[in-house]
């Protein structure tokens, strides 16, 4: 892994169609390239709906090219008659390399017939060895073993597109309390764009709040509630190294303890 890497989380409303989706990751990208970033993230359904003709992932690629940027996020894609929910990784150059289905689907997407990803795919890149987590895959109450998994891969920055959706008055606390207790537990950056506003193609609202989180030093970077911005961080390395030494790790144990539960 590089010894700092320079990265943007997007936040903004979810698109009210394809094309307002383009001209939406155009417009961000573009002003986060301007900082000279490594990896920008985008939310979840960062291209908003998407037909059967739309070609996401190919208009994608041009914009991780156009603007030398390692990009990620999550996007309806269709094969062929079947919908998915998926997570992508395009390099520099605009090469794919990783394409991650939702794991974790949310009561809607499990009525519309979604079907559920059995793996977390990870890849060395320069920046470091990186995973994709799409949203609910990140803070649902089986989350550790997720995370758990990824460090024994030796995961350095686990990427997270998410939707941020308002389903309850503690969506908040249990987004962001989750994704900082993540990091700092397994010794991990993360990187979570999100979204705001109304969503244009349901009654749900989202509650903002991107993050990128270090697991030394927390809170790098953290959205409002309501607002579309680009939340700039860089990520150092030597904090991984410090976490991840041998006298610090040997106040966590190895691996899951092994217990049973008794009614008395």
């Amino acid at each position: 892994m590089k010894k700092k890497v320079k990265v943007a989380a997007l936040q903004y409303q979810t698109p009210k169609d394809y094309h307002e989706g383009e001209r939406k990751v155009g417009k961000f990208v573009s002003k986060a390239s301007k900082k000279n970033v490594d990896i920008v993230g985008l939310p979840e359904e960062c291209l908003g709906q998407v037909n059967n003709n739309d070609k996401p992932l190919e208009f994608l690629s041009s914009i991780a090219k156009k603007y030398g940027v390692y990009l990620f996020g999550a996007t309806y894609l269709y094969s062929g008659k079947r919908i998915r929910n998926v997570g992508f990784l395009f390099d520099g150059k605009g090469k794919l390399i990783i394409v991650q289905d939702k794991i974790v689907l949310t009561p809607p997407a499990i009525k519309e017939g979604f079907k559920a990803g059995m793996t977390i795919k990870v890849v060395d890149t320069e920046f470091g060895r990186l995973a994709l987590l799409v949203c609910k895959d990140s803070f649902h109450r089986y989350a550790a073993w997720f995370f758990d998994k990824l460090m024994k891969f030796g995961v350095d920055i686990v990427l997270i597109p998410s939707s941020s959706i308002t389903v309850s008055e503690r969506s908040i606390n249990l987004w962001t309390d989750t994704v900082k207790t993540m990091s700092m537990l397994f010794n991990v950056f993360i990187i979570a764009p999100g979204t705001v506003g109304k969503d244009n193609n349901s009654h749900t609202r989202s509650f903002g709040h991107a993050l990128i989180v270090d697991p030394q030093m927390v809170v790098l970077a953290e959205g409002s509630k309501d607002k579309e911005e680009v939340l700039y961080a860089t990520l150092n390395k030597a904090n991984l190294d410090r976490l991840r030494s041998p006298e610090a790790s040997k106040w966590q144990p190895e691996s899951v303890p092994k217990f049973k539960v008794e009614r008395l």
